[in-house]
């Protein structure tokens, strides 16, 4: 459905992002992960809080319930390893919704 021109801008575009020093950084973050299953799965519960706190309604973001996830997020990201890879990770997402934005920009959506 892409003519060749825009297939080769996306081509582009993605070594663009393959050569970023923010891409490199969390695919080595990723590497340390993928090779420790105790860090991998302090992530996931660091995840897991993440959506919870988000889930909660604003007038309840005050309750004991809370400040539990709050504390123990804070307990888990206190792990180097765990704090590298949600720092490169949120380094990288940043990165790529500035690409995406700049994109949807340049066509005027």
């Amino acid at each position: 459905m892409l003519s060749d021109n825009a297939i080769k801008a996306v081509n582009s575009v993605t070594e663009a992002i393959k050569e970023s020093p923010e891409y490199k950084d969390f695919e080595k973050q990723k590497k340390i992960v993928k090779d420790n299953p105790k860090t991998r799965d302090l992530i996931e519960r660091v995840k897991s809080i993440q959506l919870r706190l988000m889930s909660i309604p604003e007038e309840e973001r005050n309750s004991d319930y809370v400040e539990s996830l709050q504390d123990e997020y804070e307990e888990i990201t206190e792990n180097t390893a765990v704090y590298d890879y949600s720092r490169a990770e949120s380094i990288y997402v940043t990165m790529l919704q500035e690409v995406l934005g700049s994109i949807v920009e340049s066509v005027d959506l």
